[in-house]
């Protein structure tokens, strides 16, 4: 990070983390402002706008080559006007300016760097550059700039075109709910599928949960046993793949390689809650105890390091540490020699591959599960009893050790819209798995402060506010952040099922609909009618390691319209999936959650409704149905417009769709026949 021994400059009066550590950086940095955009027209001078977040790798070793290499700085200062933004602060910005990179140069990743004119239109963008690269570009650029300012404009003019055509909102096509069609969109998903090493072929690897919920929701409607193999290959190949922590808990940001072993040590909150969700899911469906080890683990994790001791979990971890990527985590053999005894290492040697100059790089180790139990067993010759004392014993000495270590630098900024992702995750970590067992009272109540502490922080003056550091809230919440929260708190109602959740989840939904929805392009925009207007105002659509707002503010229409029944949502719920429609036939992984929209909206979403003291269906039995399935108790007091009845309604279940309730059943098992008829291949053709 910058020198503190330098004077500061004008990042010293920010909250973000990201601003703070360039905050000594020679470089004369500026945060966002008009006054500042006013000064670089004024001056006529370029404008490099450099975004990036406090946990990337790359940010850092490009400050430490550039930004604080005073010869580099000098020439910053006097060529450019510099501007940082933290992109977890302000996506709307990192958004636009990366589409523009992306256009320009086929790719985009972080640090983003992008140069402007003194209007905002970008000129020239990249991301990481070297040192001496980096000046070329800068000096002459800025040479050019001043010698022939004409031709830059006329290029800035063509490339606003191309990159407001890029923008264009998709038209809305005809999409067909039918069998036939969904298992189309699944046939094209699994076109790039890797049946070695699960998740898409390619690499880096990065996990994209929305993916595999997709993929366990289609499943459940259909039966495909394809989709199946494929859930339970790429969660078994990422729980014991290097990606995963299995020391500490919890996930990396993506992989390095294409087998899951060499992570980018980053560990996100918004990846970790998700995939929380996920594995909860995965383990009630399958009763596979490794993803109920996976979510404990990636549960303690989030608690431990990236709970704020007041409420609300922070934004990430960095990378490095000691100056190297993944020491904190990492180990020499010595060091292991040292830590362990001989049975113990000749164990981890066997789980893990250890080897005296690393299974890595430096030679250091990653700690994963290189071989399966079985495989460890044959080769020790020890029984499944002494196996997981060892485990048990070799991982809480690794994590001791750990603990003397210096700590990754921690990102403290608690963003709104990563925290509903969390609050779904630990929601369905009660619903999924802890309800049963002995950590039911302490993860439902965690699932309740977080959701308190979401509506007592993030929501003042009738909206949803996306920051809070250093004792602050601020920045006006975008759509993900609505969207995100109300799902989250949709979830909270299901493990609850106090209305209190379900009605605050609508508050939400409403005013996302007054904020972001534009009539005349019949979709939500990311900002608010009233928010600072950008080269571009955008509506994403394309379903990455985060979904894309629009995809979960449908999600939460179609919800919304369960509970309350207010045809607005439904109407809302599918102008959006018809907006997507061509994209997801023909890009169905990367609009993984629109496509699971249009799994929902074949196979039809049903509700169960329980009056009386019957006995409820536990978590494996509803894991066995799509997600979106609910079954919540009925009783005369509710706001839930289908959840209440009178009191002379008679005890049953009651298989309810949108405000319309069937005739009662006596006997779970009934209700399962319906549903088993409702998702049957001949009700879905």
């Amino acid at each position: 990070m910058s020198n503190s021994q330098n004077p500061p400059n004008n990042l010293i009066r920010a909250k973000s983390p990201y601003l703070l550590q360039h905050a000594h950086n020679p470089v004369a940095w500026n945060q966002w402002s008009e006054d500042i955009w006013n000064t670089a027209r004024e001056k006529n001078k370029l404008v490099l706008v450099s975004i990036g977040y406090a946990t990337c790798h790359w940010c850092h070793v490009m400050e430490r080559e550039s930004f604080e290499d005073h010869e580099t700085a000098e020439i910053m200062n006097l060529t450019l006007v510099n501007i940082k933004v933290d992109r977890e602060e302000r996506p709307d910005i990192d958004m636009v300016y990366m589409d523009a990179c992306q256009l320009m140069t086929g790719k985009g990743g972080w640090p983003l760097n992008v140069i402007c004119l003194p209007d905002g239109r970008p000129i020239y963008a990249g991301t990481y550059f070297p040192k001496p690269q980096w000046q070329q570009i800068i000096l002459q650029l800025s040479t050019q700039y001043q010698s022939s300012p004409d031709s830059f404009a006329e290029y800035a003019e063509k490339f606003m075109t191309e990159l407001q055509k890029m923008n264009a909102q998709p038209a809305a096509g005809d999409l067909q709910f039918s069998r036939k069609s969904m298992t189309e969109i699944f046939a094209e998903y699994a076109k790039d599928i890797d049946w070695e090493e699960g998740a898409k072929k390619r690499a880096p690897k990065f996990m994209v949960p929305i993916q595999f919920e997709y993929a366990l929701d289609y499943h459940l409607c259909t039966g495909d046993p394809a989709a199946k193999d494929y859930i339970q290959l790429s969660l078994l190949k990422m729980g014991n793949g290097g990606i995963f922590d299995t020391v500490r808990g919890g996930f990396y940001r993506y992989s390095t390689d294409a087998y899951w072993f060499a992570p980018h040590f980053e560990k996100m909150l918004y990846d970790n809650a998700q995939l929380l969700s996920l594995y909860t899911r995965a383990f009630a469906w399958s009763q596979a105890d490794i993803f109920k080890e996976i979510a404990y683990k990636t549960w303690s994790f989030c608690h431990r390091e990236l709970r704020d001791p007041k409420g609300g979990y922070y934004s990430g971890l960095d990378a490095d540490s000691d100056g190297i990527e993944g020491r904190f985590y990492t180990f020499t053999q010595a060091e292991l020699k040292h830590v362990l005894n001989a049975e113990e290492f000749d164990w981890l040697q066997a789980y893990s591959g250890i080897q005296e100059a690393g299974n890595w790089e430096h030679d250091l180790n990653i700690i994963h599960s290189a071989k399966a139990p079985l495989q460890v067993l044959e080769t020790l010759n020890i029984s499944a009893q002494t196996y997981h004392e060892l485990k048990n014993s070799v991982l809480g000495k690794l994590f001791t050790a750990q603990e003397s270590r210096n700590r990754p630098a921690l990102d403290y900024k608690i963003i709104a819209a990563w925290n509903g992702l969390m609050l779904s995750g630990i929601s369905n970590l009660y619903l999924y798995v802890s309800a049963e067992d002995e950590n039911a009272t302490v993860i439902l109540e965690e699932a309740q402060h977080l959701g308190n502490w979401i509506q007592n922080n993030l929501w003042k003056d009738n909206q949803l506010f996306r920051i809070h550091a250093k004792g602050s809230t601020y920045n006006e919440g975008f759509l993900e952040d609505y969207a995100a929260c109300a799902l989250g708190y949709l979830q909270l109602f299901k493990a609850t099922q106090e209305d209190r959740y379900a009605l605050f989840a609508k508050t939400l939904g409403d005013k996302a609909i007054e904020l972001f929805y534009d009539p005349n392009l019949k979709t939500f925009q990311f900002t608010g009618h009233s928010a600072e207007a950008l080269l571009l105002r955008k509506s994403d659509y394309t379903d990455d390691v985060i979904p894309s707002s629009n995809s979960m503010m449908a999600q939460v229409l179609e919800a919304l319209f369960s509970h309350f029944a207010e045809p607005q949502y439904r109407d809302l719920f599918l102008q959006l999936l018809e907006k997507a429609s061509q994209q997801i036939e023909k890009y169905p992984s990367w609009y993984s959650g629109w496509a699971r929209l249009h799994a929902l909206q074949t196979c039809g979403n049903a509700h169960i409704g329980i009056k009386g003291a019957l006995p409820v269906p536990n978590a494996k039995e509803m894991a066995q149905w799509p997600s979106w399935l609910h079954v919540m108790n009925m009783r005369e007091d509710t706001q839930i417009p289908w959840l209440k009845l009178s009191p002379e309604t008679p005890n049953g279940f009651y298989l309810c769709s949108g405000n319309q309730c069937y005739e009662p059943l006596g006997e779970w098992s009934h209700i399962q026949e319906l549903l088993d008829e409702r998702y049957s291949s001949e009700a879905l053709n």
